[in-house]
């Protein structure tokens, strides 16, 4: 792999990530992240509904940049059933004489869980969303968005790294 290609990869990368921010400001604006505002707002259907969406961006955002890596890397994209499983599990692993793992073992869970919400929220009506669970990935989404920043800014240098290593 050339040093061109991995700028290009690393570009893509950030642009997701910039979407992240957005996403991640946008619930920070509204005080999502605030446990008194978030009780209050519980109850109301039309603010699940919007968060569940904005953690349905936010996992699409984190699959598209997998597949960045996968097809243009890899070389290998899951396909079949379990693929968004698989391909979530493929990118904690690093792939010798390649690459390194593009997300840690503490993001990987922390992921499956938006994983499993998305595809929760793609297969029932909004007003069926559970508050507690809106609750949780609330809790847990500003740890998910700065390890997730942190693998990907990682990943990037040891990328460079290695094709640096290689021109030598």
């Amino acid at each position: 792999m050339d040093v061109g290609k991995i700028k290009v990869i690393s570009a893509r990368l950030k642009m997701e990530l910039e979407n992240i921010q957005k996403l991640y400001d946008t619930l920070k604006t509204k005080d999502m992240f605030d446990k008194k505002t978030l009780k209050q707002k519980q109850t109301d259907d039309f603010v699940l509904r919007a968060v569940g969406s904005i953690f349905h961006d936010f996992y699409t955002a984190v699959e598209n940049m997998f597949k960045i890596v996968a097809k243009n890397i890899d070389g290998f994209m899951p396909s079949g059933a379990e693929w968004h499983l698989e391909l979530l599990e493929q990118m904690s692993m690093p792939i010798e004489g390649e690459r390194p793992a593009f997300i840690n073992t503490d993001s990987k869970l922390l992921l499956n869980e938006f994983r499993g919400f998305r595809h929760i929220f793609r297969n029932i009506y909004g007003f069926n969303l559970m508050p507690e669970r809106i609750a949780r990935l609330l809790e847990i989404f500003p740890e998910a968005v700065d390890n997730l920043k942190k693998d990907v800014e990682k990943f990037i240098n040891e990328m460079e790294s290695i094709i640096k290593e290689e021109e030598r």
